[in-house]
């Protein structure tokens, strides 16, 4: 699926831009003259992507029209938005374009010397968001323990790891600031418990028995006062009756019988000093039932906080694992672009050969590879900046895709290219 030519209209710095690629199109001319409006169009035809504000200043409309061998590919965009249209020879429009362009292109935007310059984190980010990689949600709970709702699991793998790994950040956040909670209370809670204070011993059975006890024994008191007194008023109506013996000996008999009655009743209380000092117990008690409920508390709280860091600490090791085991065992797994391609950390390897340690010829190489096994039918390779390789590497690369089936465009800042296409105010001065 060979490009076999390319036109470009009012598209960003582009006027009216028309060639014939060949394999190696070097795209050179001074910066801001529309070198890599070029390369924006050729990814826009294909993957769209772009709104109005593409349109060359001071037009309506932007149309870009790559014929290729049996197909014509038109993509036009306008204020209201853009229309793609494929058709082959004979004029027959195909159904879904872009459907079918995204089964074909593959990830020719992938950028190899973009990829080579960046720092080991995020030349490892850039590579793996090239690579396709999917995770479902059963695979997911393997790590996190339970099926999490809510993720899009149609993105990239490791977006989709991310998105579990802010979940459950967010949820030890929570759990972290209930145990900061829960840790203060028991320490409020103990700064009220005097030191050495038992709680067992002060409870509301206790407190409500003694004074029970205490109550009992005054009404006891009590009673035997009032026996007393009645003793003292029978004895004395005895008296009374001794002068009326003969005609009361009936009246007298029963009181008598009364006064032994009374006399035997047997009344259990204690002396005045044990009921002050069951008073003073009882005073002591009730004071301390504020902080025997505090320490009630204390222990209550105790568990609740254990439970609280345990929780956070569960949680803790889910984001652990999303952060780091999870994302590695899916680049373990994943299908890798290149034999003997692995990912330690942000470290990427070629064998036992770490890229960092390659020339830049070799690291170019490298990434041409990644690119060319990322790309699909259509076969085509796009790099902006080609410039900052030196003549000698520039040279090394023409040379080492000279003969592959690649079409290659490249943007150059010098002119000094065979058979380059300049660029001068968005137009095409030497083809």
């Amino acid at each position: 699926m060979k490009i076999v030519q390319i036109n470009i209209k009012n598209f960003l710095k582009l006027k009216d831009v028309e060639f014939n690629p060949s394999h190696t199109n070097v795209i050179s001319g001074k910066n801001r003259q529309g070198k890599t409006s070029i390369l924006k169009a050729i990814k826009t035809a294909f993957s769209g992507g772009a709104d109005s504000s593409y349109i060359r200043v001071g037009e309506t409309k932007a149309e870009i029209t790559i014929e290729l061998e049996d197909l014509t590919i038109r993509r036009s965009i306008t204020e209201k938005g853009s229309k793609l249209d494929i058709s082959n020879k004979e004029g027959f429009k195909m159904e879904s374009p872009q459907k079918y362009l995204d089964g074909v292109i593959g990830n020719f935007a992938f950028n190899p010397l973009e990829f080579i310059n960046l720092k080991p984190a995020d030349r490892k980010k850039y590579l793996l968001s090239a690579i396709k990689i999917g995770i479902t949600k059963e695979e997911l709970a393997k790590y996190t323990g339970q099926l999490l709702e809510g993720l899009d699991y149609n993105a990239h793998a490791l977006e989709v790891i991310e998105q579990a790994r802010k979940f459950y950040y967010d949820q030890r956040t929570v759990a972290n600031a209930e145990v900061t909670k829960k840790r203060k209370s028991l320490e409020d809670l103990n700064s009220k418990i005097p030191e050495g204070f038992d709680a067992s011993k002060v409870n509301e059975k206790s407190i409500t028995d003694l004074r029970v006890a205490i109550q009992t024994d005054k009404t006891a008191r009590l009673n035997h006062d009032a026996n007393q007194e009645t003793i003292l008023r029978l004895q004395k109506t005895e008296k009374d009756l001794q002068d009326q013996i003969f005609s009361l000996t009936n009246k007298l008999k029963e009181i008598q019988e009364e006064i032994v009655s009374k006399i035997e009743t047997k009344f259990d209380f204690s002396d005045d000093m044990a009921i002050s000092a069951y008073e003073e117990t009882l005073q002591v008690l009730e004071s301390q039932r504020d902080i025997a409920y505090t320490a009630t508390r204390a222990v209550e709280t105790r568990a609740e906080l254990d439970e609280a860091i345990t929780k956070a600490d569960k949680l803790d090791l889910v984001v652990t694992k999303l952060t780091k085991e999870v994302p590695e065992d899916l680049i373990k797994n994943a299908n890798l672009p290149i034999a003997g391609l692995k990912i330690d950390g942000n470290e990427i390897f070629v064998g036992d050969i770490n890229i960092e340690n390659m020339s830049t010829s070799e690291q170019l190489r490298f990434g041409l590879e990644i690119v060319k096994s990322l790309n699909g039918e259509l076969k085509l390779i796009c790099i902006d900046g080609i410039e900052s390789l030196d003549q000698e590497s520039f040279a090394s690369f023409l040379e080492e895709i000279k003969d592959d089936e690649f079409t290659y465009f490249v943007t150059r800042v010098d002119g000094n290219t065979p058979h380059s296409i300049v660029v001068d105010d968005g137009e095409i001065i030497k083809n």
